[in-house]
């Protein structure tokens, strides 16, 4: 991209499905420092295939409150190109297209603002000084449903690519999952059938999960209900939102049809 001499560049690199605790921050300089030299251009780089799809990026992005660009980067060229291994990553470019500064991950945003202040120099507004949400301490990895990367899998070996009956096993080991009920495993995603359930030994202070179709999921947290999820679109949702991070065991109860992708924890 060529930039004028007034302007910076931050690239981000993210999928515009995620909840990542990056994207508030990332809208807040965005609105704070646009008009002092500061282009924002994210580039999604998509996961799943309902994520590759242009109409669902531009619908998510629009709900998200995103205004600066977003390119997708369905066959990941750009991801290459840069030899990107994270979602999601931030590059800080200078005005003469230099790499000035990168961050993978979440957190340290205050250094990150700190860079951008340093590159727009002495006429930067006032930071935004927008409280940093990212966890603090050990949580779950992100766990995935489809048997490509269904590596913490506590139950019964799956059954790839056709209907199953599965039954939860007696106890679960931190970090591990397990179906109940008819579900079909397919590569990236597990779709529910009849009686279709989940259950998650995790840590963490949240929980979320992508979903597809229309229905609900009953979220039970310990044996006790937490909430009921209405899927209306494929997106990520927030099943658990606590104020600490803990050990707890999530059940969850489908609507025929939905499928589950992968959870995310923060």
């Amino acid at each position: 991209m060529l930039l004028s001499e007034e302007q910076i560049l931050i690239r981000d690199t993210a999928r515009a499905f995620a909840r990542e605790q990056v994207l508030p921050h990332v809208r807040a300089w965005d609105a704070r420092y646009r008009d002092a030299g500061l282009t924002i251009v994210g580039v999604h780089s998509p996961e799943f295939a309902f994520e590759r799809v242009p109409s669902n990026v531009r619908e998510n992005v629009r709900k998200l409150g995103v205004r600066y660009p977003v390119a997708l980067d369905n066959d990941f060229a750009t991801w290459q190109s840069w030899r990107n291994q994270y979602w999601p990553a931030k590059y800080l470019v200078d005005k003469q297209g230099h790499v000035r500064y990168f961050h993978f991950g979440e957190g340290d945003y205050s250094e990150t603002e700190a860079a951008i202040r340093t590159l727009l120099g002495s006429d930067a507004p006032a930071a935004t000084k927008l409280a940093d949400e990212s966890p603090h301490g050990q949580i779950t990895p992100e766990s995935y449903l489809g048997y490509e990367r269904l590596d913490r899998n506590g139950g019964e070996p799956v059954v790839k690519d056709e209907p199953h009956a599965y039954t939860f096993p007696r106890g679960l080991e931190a970090n591990e999952l397990a179906y109940s009920g008819i579900w079909t495993v397919e590569a990236e995603r597990a779709v529910g059938g009849l009686s279709a359930g989940l259950r998650l030994q995790y840590r963490a202070r949240d929980v979320y999960l992508v979903l597809t179709g229309k229905g609900k999921v009953d979220v039970l947290v310990d044996g006790k209900p937490e909430r009921t999820v209405r899927v209306t679109d494929d997106r990520l949702y927030a099943l658990v939102q606590r104020p600490r991070i803990a050990d707890h065991l999530l059940e969850l109860r489908f609507s025929p049809g939905l499928a589950a992708y992968a959870f995310t924890f923060g």
